[in-house]
């Protein structure tokens, strides 16, 4: 099986300005992934958690969407 971080580097091929609920991504200057939870276009932020998720759960935090990247 292949791994989900190979499936979405050849998915993706670069930043696009829409991402939506349920997208895995990058932060910029991160090595991990990312799955997006929520977004607000008119502020342009979203809000985030480290996937895959951790057993213990994964906190959410926001972020601007310029600091989003669709792959390394």
């Amino acid at each position: 099986m292949k791994s989900s971080r190979k499936l979405i580097e050849k998915a993706r091929q670069g930043i696009t300005e829409n991402i939506n609920q349920g997208d895995c991504v990058y932060l910029k200057n991160q090595e991990e992934l990312f799955q997006v939870l929520g977004i607000d276009n008119a502020y342009e932020k979203c809000w985030v958690r480290e996937w895959p998720l951790n057993p213990n759960g994964s906190p959410v935090f926001e972020i601007s969407i310029k600091q989003v990247s669709q792959n390394h």
